[in-house]
């Protein structure tokens, strides 16, 4: 699916409840336009539309951050059109679909951190054959540094020493590696 390239609207205070996301996320967001507030949305989860309800004083830039998502190109799936297998579907872009699309993102996002901070700071997670793989057995928060060194040493000893082993790396370039090999092999399996 085609990604909706923009930064004027934005999502702040994204509260989802998972528990409750059935046909649709089940969220509340404050929309911000250019950076400032505009409106309160909400989501029941139930495979029903978006709600915006303008901020008081702000009725004007909701019209307009409507307008704006209007004119935003569509969003092209994966899917075939069903008029014309030939080409991709395409869904006309909206405000409130917009919002969903953000939520949505952003969600997924905090998802995905929270899944690597757990595997980054309880494993010792290292790259072989392009695939991530940790040491069985071993919860790196109750290792010692000298336990951890000669761990690290193993790994090279055994797999080469050009190894990728992540907690050598930058918090952000451990995120990058461990996030593009652990969405390549879900979607693999």
């Amino acid at each position: 699916m085609s990604e909706v390239k923009q930064t004027r609207i934005m999502l702040k205070r994204l509260k989802v409840a998972d528990f409750a996301s059935e046909e649709t996320l089940c969220f509340e967001a404050t929309v911000m336009l250019d950076g400032l507030p505009i409106a309160e949305a909400r989501n029941e989860g139930h495979g029903g539309v978006t709600i915006l309800r303008a901020i008081k004083g702000a009725e004007a830039k909701l019209r307009a951050a409507e307008t704006f998502a209007k004119a935003l190109p569509p969003l092209i799936t994966d899917d075939p059109d069903p008029t014309d297998p030939t080409r991709k579907f395409e869904l006309p872009m909206s405000l409130d679909f917009l919002v969903d699309l953000l939520a949505s993102h952003e969600h997924e996002n905090k998802r995905v951190q929270s899944l690597f901070r757990r595997d980054f700071t309880r494993k010792v997670l290292f790259v072989t054959d392009n695939q991530l793989r940790y040491v069985k057995g071993v919860n790196r928060k109750t290792c010692t540094a000298a336990e951890i060194r000669r761990l690290h040493a193993q790994i090279r000893t055994r797999h080469g020493p050009e190894t990728p082993i992540l907690s050598e790396l930058s918090e952000a370039e451990a995120f990058a590696l461990w996030k593009g090999l652990v969405l390549d092999q879900e979607k693999g399996s």
